[in-house]
């Protein structure tokens, strides 16, 4: 069962680098690779060529101009150049666990949605994390970094990322959870069904709608933690706004399972940039 890996990132080139090589060190390697650039600059396109170069691989770099939050688009345009049955997703300014694609792929067999968290690095520890910390597995140690960081009270949620056997997990989290943008995977044939994100939804909280409409289709969801984790760099966060608020609301009350505007607007043979 192969898989594409979607990456967001904008504007960030130091963390996107980061989560490439934590996914270079994947025990399973994806297929494919996709960068869901929503307009980064010149920085970021010279780093994805390097990784071109580095991964075993095909890496694709998928971008359109800075023209606001359109994450919803170019992730769809993302999905649109890869082939692969099953589809994971993670934020550019997060590390996946080196087996992070093979607990997905194992989770996928059942065709529900997987449902992953992330460990929330603090702001002391997120600047001190460089390649050569990702590169060493320093992050996935039990006693490490990441823990010291969690008893001096700056990482939060340590017990996510501490990885147990499948058979445990499942009978630990038996409560499906919600769709998170930072980690989740869905079949190629779920998305599709769905006519992946809405191209319209130009703010943030695009995977709460994504996540709505799944539901209405009728595709079941399965927690994926102490599994597939996930690093997530600290970063300031601004509130949602009251529109994205009435907006999900709406979207609660609503029926709708296919977006009008989606998946099936995509070129799959747009210009993929670096590529």
């Amino acid at each position: 069962m192969g898989a594409a890996v979607i990456v967001a990132t904008y504007q960030d080139p130091h963390g996107l680098e980061l989560c490439l090589e934590g996914l270079a060190r994947q025990t399973v390697m994806p297929d494919e690779i996709a960068i869901a650039d929503d307009g980064s600059g010149e920085e970021t396109r010279t780093l994805v060529n390097q990784w071109q170069e580095r991964l075993p691989c095909p890496v694709h770099h998928l971008w359109h101009p800075d023209e606001g939050n359109r994450k919803a688009a170019i992730s769809n345009k993302a999905v649109a150049a890869t082939t692969a049955k099953e589809l994971l997703f993670i934020d550019g300014d997060s590390i996946p666990h080196s087996r992070w694609v093979a607990d997905h792929l194992q989770a996928a067999s059942g065709g529900e949605v997987r449902c992953g968290r992330r460990v929330k690095l603090g702001p002391t520890l997120s600047p001190r994390v460089d390649v050569h910390m990702v590169a060493e597995g320093k992050l996935e140690s039990i006693v490490g970094p990441v823990l010291y960081s969690a008893l001096s009270g700056d990482t939060k949620r340590f017990f996510l990322g501490m990885r147990l056997p499948a058979c445990l997990t499942r009978a630990i989290h038996r409560r499906p959870r919600r769709l998170m943008g930072v980690n989740f995977g869905v079949s190629r044939t779920a998305f599709e069904a769905i006519n992946g994100y809405d191209m319209e939804w130009n703010f943030r909280r695009q995977d709460r709608d994504l996540d709505l409409r799944l539901g209405r289709a009728g595709f079941k969801f399965v927690a994926l933690l102490n599994r597939a984790v996930v690093y997530h760099r600290f970063h300031g966060e601004t509130p949602f706004s009251e529109e994205v608020e009435a907006r999900i609301e709406q979207e609660r009350q609503s029926r709708r399972v296919r977006c009008v505007v989606g998946l099936d607007s995509c070129d799959p043979q747009s210009p993929v940039i670096g590529n």
